[in-house]
C-alpha cells in the first residue's frame, strides 16, 4: 500500500465522525423522498436498535471491530431517517396549513429578517397560535412573510412577537427559466407557505429574548461608527458586507462583479470570516507559549471571540457552521488532542443537522461544507506539490493552493446551480481574499481608532484605497472576456464530475493507475450525455411568459436559438434584460436582441430564425402561438396551441367562445385587470380549458417537438 493511501485510513481512523455524520445525511436524504411516514420510521428505528445494541454489548475481537462500525453506521442511517421523518414540519397535525388560505388572526415569531426595503419587510416567522371559530389554538410551522411597512412605526426586528391578520397560502409560484425559484430556496429551509400583511393587519406584541439581542447594541453602535468614520459610499457598504455582512448598501453592479469574478463568496459572512478571526487570535497569543494554561486562556478567549462575532452578525447559518468548527478546533486545541480537520467538520455538520435536519438541502450549507472538505483533503497535497523558495511566491501559491482545493468540491455544484463558471476566479481570488483579510483587520482597527486623532483618518485613508483595489479587481475580471460563461450541467452531469474528481485525486494521491482509465471512462460518458442532450435540444421548442405582474416578457426556444419579445416601453429594460441573461445561461445559448411590438404585432409577415412573426402570431414548426390585445381583430382566428391575452381592458363574451373555442392554453399576461382575469379563468374552468394567469402563478412555459 502506497504511503499516500496509509495516510488516508490514518486520517480516516483519527475522523470518527465521518462514519456517522455521512449514513445520518444519507438517512436525511431518503427521508425526504416521503417513503418513511413518522410512525414507520420510529418502527424501523425501533427494530434496528435492538440488534445494534446486542452487536455493542457482546465481546469482540480486534480483527472483528469493523462489525461495530458498521452497525453503528447503520443505525445513524435510520436514525437519519427517524430524525428528519419526525422533524418534517407538514406531517404535524397543528401545521399551520390546516386551517387553509381563510384570513385568520395568527400569533407569529419572527425568526430572521431577509431584507428591507423602501415598501416591505421580509421575514421567516414561525407560527403560535391561530385564531379558529373565536378560539386560539396552538399552530406550528414557519412561513415567509412579507410586511407592508407603517410610517412612524419601528421596523420589527428577529425575535418579534406579532399578531398578524392574513391568509396563509402554499408557495407555488413558477418563476422564471433560469430565475431564482422561491419555491425551492423556500422549501430548503422548511417552509412551504407564506403570507402578506398590509400596514394596518400587523402589530408587534411583544419580543421573546434571543443571546444575539445581547450584541444588538453593538451591531447599531458599529453601523453608526460606519456612518461617521468618513468612508465613501460604496467602500462604507464594502466594510458593512466583509464585517457584518449587511449588504443592503451595495450597488447592483458591485454584486454582479464580485459573482462574475467569482468572488461573491468573500461578501457572505461566512467560514473566511470566522476563519480570519481565528487566526489573527492565534498569531496575537502566539507568544504565551504552549504550557497548559497557556493553551486554556488561549481557548477561552478565542471562544468567547468566535462566539461573539458570531452574535455581532446576527448568528447566521453559515457564520454558526464554521463557528461552530472552529470551537471543536480551539477545544480539542485545549485538551491536547489531535486536532483532525475532517472529524471537527463532520463533527459539525453532524451537530447541525441535528439541530436542523431541512440544512441538508440549503445551498449555502452545501457550498460552505464542500469547500472546507475540499481544503481538508486537497489543500496540503496541493501546496507540497511545489515549494517555492521565494517568500512573496509562496505566499500567493498557498493562497492559489487554497482556492484550487476549495473549488474541486465546489464547481460540479456550483454548474448544476447556477449554470455559469467564474473563468477568472483564481487570479481574482489571489488579490481578493487577501485583500479582503487585510480589511477585516482595518476594519476592527477602524471601529477601535476612528476617533483618535491622526491615526483614525489614517486608518480611513488605508482602508479607502484598500478597499478601491478590491473593486477596481473584481471589475477587471469581472469585465474580461468570457469571465462568466453559460455552462448548463444537469445531475447526473454533476455526479459524474464528482466522480472524476474523487478519481483524479485517487490517482494523484494514491499512484492507483486504474484511476486514470476510470477517469478516462467518465469523461466520455460526460462527453456522450452532453452531446445526446444537444440532439435533443435541437429537436425542440419551448414557448415561455416570463413573470412580471405588470407588463408582458415571452421567449421563443427553437433548438439552439433564444428569441424574446417584449413591449417597445421594456426596450432596454436591466430589469428585462436579466430574465434573458439568466433564461439563456440556463440552456446554454446566446440570446438575440429583443423583438419588440413592431416584429410581433405589426401588419408585416417576416422570418426570424425559423419562426414565423407577425398579425400576433408567433408560429413554428412544432408550436404555434397567438397574442390578442385590444386592437387585435376576432373575424379570422387561428387555431393555436396558446393563447395570450394581454393589452385588454375588457373582452366581450363572444370574441371570448371564438378565442377559447380555437386554442390549447390561455395565458394571461401581467397587466389585465383583476376582474378580466377572474372572468377568463371562471370561464376557462367551465369548460375545463387549461388557463395560466402570470399575475396570480407566476411563469408559463410550454414545450414543443419540432415536427
Amino acid at each position: 500500500m502506497s504511503p499516500a493511501a496509509i495516510n488516508f485510513f490514518g486520517v480516516m481512523a483519527r475522523a470518527p465522525m465521518v462514519r456517522l455524520a455521512l449514513p445520518f445525511a444519507a438517512g436525511i436524504a431518503l427521508a425526504r423522498t416521503g417513503l418513511f411516514p413518522p410512525w414507520s420510521a420510529l418502527a424501523l428505528l425501533v427494530i434496528t436498535t435492538v440488534p445494534v445494541v446486542a452487536i455493542l454489548l457482546r465481546r469482540t475481537v480486534f480483527e472483528q471491530r469493523w462489525v461495530r462500525g458498521m452497525a453503528v453506521s447503520s443505525w445513524f442511517l435510520v436514525f437519519g431517517i427517524c430524525w428528519a421523518a419526525v422533524r418534517d414540519p407538514l406531517a404535524k397535525p397543528t401545521h399551520v396549513s390546516v386551517d387553509g388560505a381563510a384570513v385568520e388572526e395568527r400569533i407569529l415569531h419572527l425568526t430572521a429578517i431577509n431584507g428591507i426595503s423602501a415598501k416591505v419587510v421580509r421575514a421567516d416567522a414561525r407560527v403560535v397560535a391561530a385564531m379558529v371559530d373565536g378560539e386560539l389554538r396552538p399552530r406550528t410551522g414557519t412561513i415567509m412573510l412579507t410586511l407592508m411597512r407603517r410610517e412612524g412605526t419601528a421596523d420589527p426586528v428577529a425575535g418579534d412577537e406579532l399578531v398578524v391578520r392574513s391568509g396563509v397560502e402554499p408557495i407555488t409560484r413558477v418563476p422564471d427559466p433560469g430565475g431564482f425559484d422561491r419555491r425551492s430556496w423556500a422549501a430548503s429551509r422548511g417552509m412551504y407557505h407564506e403570507a402578506f400583511a398590509g400596514p394596518e393587519q400587523w402589530a408587534v406584541i411583544g419580543h421573546a429574548w434571543r443571546w444575539t439581542d445581547l450584541f444588538e447594541p453593538t451591531r447599531q453602535r458599529v453601523s453608526s461608527w460606519l456612518a461617521e468614520s468618513g468612508l465613501p459610499d460604496r467602500e462604507r457598504a464594502l466594510v458593512k458586507a466583509l464585517v457584518l455582512g449587511l449588504r443592503d448598501e451595495l450597488d447592483s453592479d458591485q454584486r454582479e462583479a464580485f459573482v462574475r469574478s467569482g468572488t461573491i463568496h468573500v461578501l457572505a459572512v461566512s467560514g473566511t470570516h470566522v476563519g480570519f478571526i481565528y487566526v489573527m487570535l492565534l498569531f496575537m497569543t502566539k507568544w504565551w507559549g504552549h504550557t497548559g494554561r497557556a493553551r486554556r486562556v488561549r481557548g477561552v478567549l478565542i471562544l468567547l471571540a468566535l462566539w461573539g462575532y458570531a452574535g455581532l452578525t446576527g448568528a447566521c447559518p453559515s457564520v454558526l457552521r464554521a463557528t461552530i468548527m472552529f470551537s471543536l478546533f480551539t477545544i480539542a486545541g485545549m485538551t491536547e488532542r489531535q486536532n483532525e480537520p475532517l472529524n471537527s467538520l463532520f463533527a459539525a455538520a453532524l451537530l447541525l443537522l441535528l439541530w436542523e435536519p431541512h440544512m441538508l438541502v440549503e445551498i449555502g450549507f452545501q457550498l460552505s461544507f464542500l469547500a472546507v472538505l475540499g481544503i481538508s483533503l486537497f489543500s496540503k497535497p496541493l501546496f507540497r506539490a511545489w515549494m517555492p523558495h521565494n517568500a512573496i511566491v509562496g505566499h500567493l501559491w498557498s493562497l492559489a493552493a487554497l482556492s484550487l482545493a476549495a473549488q474541486t468540491f465546489t464547481t460540479p455544484l456550483s454548474l448544476y446551480l447556477f449554470n455559469a463558471f467564474p473563468v477568472w476566479f483564481l487570479p481574482a481570488n489571489l488579490i481578493v481574499v487577501t485583500a479582503a483579510g487585510i480589511a477585516v483587520y482595518g476594519a476592527v482597527a477602524l471601529l477601535v481608532l476612528f476617533r483618535v486623532p491622526v491615526l483614525g483618518p489614517l486608518v480611513v485613508l488605508l482602508l479607502t484605497a484598500l478597499l478601491r483595489i478590491v473593486d477596481a479587481v473584481t471589475n477587471f475580471f469581472a469585465g474580461l472576456p468570457l469571465a462568466y460563461p453559460s455552462i448548463r450541467v444537469t445531475l447526473w452531469d454533476g455526479l459524474l464530475l464528482y466522480a472524476l474528481v474523487l478519481l483524479v485525486a485517487i490517482g494523484l494521491m494514491w499512484q492507483w493507475r486504474s484511476a486514470w482509465r476510470y477517469a478516462l471512462v467518465v469523461i466520455v460518458l460526460i462527453l456522450v450525455g452532453w452531446g445526446h442532450r444537444a440532439q435533443q435540444a435541437h429537436e425542440r421548442v419551448t414557448f415561455s411568459v416570463y413573470d412580471d405582474r405588470h407588463a408582458l416578457q415571452a421567449a421563443m426556444r427553437v433548438g439552439r436559438e433564444l428569441m424574446v419579445y417584449a413591449p417597445d416601453t421594456s426596450q432596454g429594460s436591466d430589469w428585462v434584460r436579466m430574465k434573458v441573461e439568466r433564461h439563456a445561461r440556463a440552456l446554454g445559448l446566446t440570446p438575440r436582441s429583443l423583438l419588440g411590438d413592431d416584429a410581433l404585432l405589426g401588419a408585416g409577415v417576416r422570418t426570424e430564425s425559423g419562426t414565423i412573426l407577425g398579425g400576433g402570431l408567433w408560429s413554428t414548426p412544432g408550436l404555434d402561438v397567438r397574442f390578442h390585445t385590444s386592437s387585435s381583430a376576432t373575424s379570422v382566428i387561428i387555431p393555436s396551441d396558446v393563447l395570450v391575452l394581454h393589452d385588454i381592458q375588457f373582452i366581450e363574451q363572444d370574441d371570448l367562445e371564438v378565442l377559447t373555442g380555437s386554442s390549447g392554453y390561455i395565458v394571461l399576461a401581467g397587466g389585465l385587470p383583476w376582474k378580466l382575469r377572474a372572468h377568463v379563468r371562471k370561464w376557462c374552468a367551465e369548460r375545463d380549458i387549461p388557463c395560466h394567469d402570470v399575475t396570480e402563478q407566476g411563469a408559463f412555459q410550454l414545450e414543443g417537438l419540432r415536427s
